[in-house]
């Protein structure tokens, strides 16, 4: 079938995060609010912990809700906890989060075939990306970096929309933009939940791309892991021959 649209999650789909080293981007953080003279009285160890329970409880709110909470608010949230009062539009709030999201991008790969392969669907189809990233400015840098702003017809980020995936609205604002028909497009992502099931939901067909990334990030969430009882239409270790699969979807 040929579709009029092909959409895209980001994280482990067309961007591997099999190399992210979280502490990394954690100490660039911690370094850019010392240089903004930050006094944490705190051991790294301590701040990391209090970090990651900001950030699982955050991570509940967001599943239940399906709202997305900026990064920043993450990021201010902890500093409250060391007696430190900033809002999340603080510049220094802002200059630790990207310092993370520096540190981040430089962790990240994108394989040899998705340029190409970018290239050859925009040939007969329109290109979006819908994903989940809770600050924006984030993905638009790491679509800079690999050269991939070029081929998309719609960009939806959960950090601009204010919602996340499965969330139905993230999904109807790309094929808006792309103005198509939910039954003319396909989602392709790496995550039965958030990705498959969503699309689905809104009548999308669906490729799951069941990248390394995700399953070997140990700070992945529970709920990114675990198992979701919904089955993609089509299923491919890589993306390497996607362009023939759809063919014949």
């Amino acid at each position: 079938m040929q579709f009029k649209a092909v959409i895209f999650d980001l994280g482990d789909t067309l961007i591997l995060t099999d190399r992210w080293d979280y502490d990394k981007c954690l100490v660039r953080l911690v370094k850019s609010l010392q240089n903004d003279n930050v006094k944490l009285s705190t051991s790294f160890k301590q701040f990391r912990r209090v970090y990651f329970e900001v950030r699982h409880q955050m991570y509940i709110r967001s599943e239940q809700s399906l709202k997305e909470v900026d990064f920043r608010l993450r990021i201010a949230e902890t500093l409250k906890k060391f007696n430190h009062n900033f809002t999340h539009e603080s510049p220094t709030v802002t200059r630790a989060v990207e310092a993370f999201l520096e540190a981040f991008i430089e962790d990240v790969r994108m394989e040899a075939h998705i340029r190409p392969l970018l290239t050859q669907l925009k040939k007969k189809s329109k290109l979006g990306l819908v994903s989940n990233f809770a600050y924006a400015p984030g993905l638009w840098k790491i679509l800079e970096r690999f050269d991939l702003t070029r081929f998309f017809d719609a960009v939806v980020i959960s950090g601009e929309l204010g919602l996340r995936k499965p969330h139905p609205k993230i999904f109807k604002e790309a094929l808006e933009l792309l103005e198509v028909e939910a039954s003319e497009a396909v989602f392709v992502g790496d995550s039965l939940k958030a990705d498959i099931n969503g699309a689905k939901n809104m009548g999308l067909k669906t490729v799951l791309v069941e990248n390394i990334g995700l399953r070997k990030n140990p700070y992945a969430t529970a709920n990114e892991l675990d198992p979701f009882p919904i089955k993609p239409d089509i299923a491919m270790p890589n993306l390497k021959d996607l362009a023939k699969i759809l063919e014949n979807l």
